[in-house]
């Protein structure tokens, strides 16, 4: 799974621009994005675009790469592909409740 890993750039005020794995590949949107804003003090995260992305290409994509890999596998590789998806969750999910705090969830929510 190490390379669906995203680590977004810093931008120069100290906010990140999302990524998206399309195609295959981490990219981000054209311009500045929307800002994403803290729950609590409004502070602004990150933020995020989708101006520019390759809609057409991602239809494509899903229609001639991830249907046909999907359609090849049984139902127990999907299990355990779901399953392995699930262990790095968990294995990450201080990073995750962290950057859901922002989002207004509370510890016991958020973790």
């Amino acid at each position: 799974m190490s390379q669906f890993i995203y680590s977004p750039p810093t931008g120069g005020d100290g906010g990140n621009k999302l990524g998206n794995y399309i195609t295959g590949k981490w990219i981000t949107g054209d311009g500045e994005g929307q800002p994403l804003c803290d729950a609590v003090n409004g502070e602004i995260i990150a933020t995020a675009s989708t101006k520019g992305l390759p809609f057409n290409q991602m239809l494509e994509y899903g229609r001639t790469v991830g249907n046909p890999a999907l359609r090849k596998m049984t139902f127990h590789e999907r299990g355990r592909m779901l399953k392995a998806l699930a262990v790095y969750l968990m294995e990450h999910k201080e990073k995750f409740y962290s950057i859901s705090y922002h989002s207004g969830a509370t510890g016991l929510i958020a973790g």
